[in-house]
């Protein structure tokens, strides 16, 4: 309780809402895209929570904090949509205070994909970086972090992504159906492609954790 959190690529700002309710953290989240910048604020305004959260327009990239006065970083599934994920992981290490921890989710990469592969995962998810665990490991230590862990979850991302696939696709059949917009062509069929890839393992997802020393 009273531990401040930065979460990078905040959106609409769930994650937050739950660190500050749950635990009572004091979280600032950092979001590019203003209209959801405005929608986090006006959803922890409904909620009660806008003493505890709060959402900046700011690259993550570029953060918009003063050095080491944060206790923790997280991130929930978003750092594939950032260019440079090592600046932002240098960025992070700053803004930490000594003994501060980033933890996170984030897409990986087990094996090589395809040039049309990437294309469409960027057409309809803006995945703008796809990398390996191992990758991540090393960028976390080029930017002064030790790791704690660094664990896939591709099984059971599989299995939660599939149940997804399946509830989507029922919304987008009654959509069509009622003679109503069906969704973003390029997001349904980029994202049939990439749970097709985490079930094969071609991609998953993992957690990690690293501390400041």
């Amino acid at each position: 309780s009273g531990s401040k959190v930065v979460d990078l690529c905040a959106g609409l700002g769930g994650p937050a809402r739950y660190l500050a309710h749950r635990y009572g953290a004091v979280v600032t989240g950092i979001e590019l895209t203003p209209a959801r910048v405005a929608g986090a604020a006006e959803l922890s305004r409904r909620v009660g929570l806008d003493d505890k959260v709060r959402v900046l327009e700011g690259n993550v990239m570029e953060l918009p904090l003063p050095d080491a006065s944060f206790d923790a970083v997280v991130s929930q599934e978003a750092l594939l949509h950032v260019p440079d994920v090592g600046r932002a992981f240098v960025e992070a290490h700053r803004v930490l205070r000594p003994g501060g921890r980033i933890a996170f989710t984030n897409w990986v990469v087990h094996r090589p994909l395809a040039e049309a592969q990437r294309q469409l995962l960027w057409d309809g998810m803006a995945a703008a970086t796809l990398i390996g665990i191992d990758r991540h490991v090393e960028l976390l230590r080029d930017a002064g972090f030790e790791i704690e862990a660094a664990e896939d979850e591709t099984r059971s991302w599989g299995d939660i992504l599939g149940e997804r696939l399946r509830m989507y696709e029922k919304l987008r059949g009654e959509a069509e159906a009622a003679g109503t917009p069906a969704g973003h062509d390029d997001f349904y069929r980029s994202y049939v492609l990439f749970v097709d890839l985490v079930q094969r393992k071609a991609m998953g997802g993992a957690r990690f954790t690293a501390i400041k020393p």
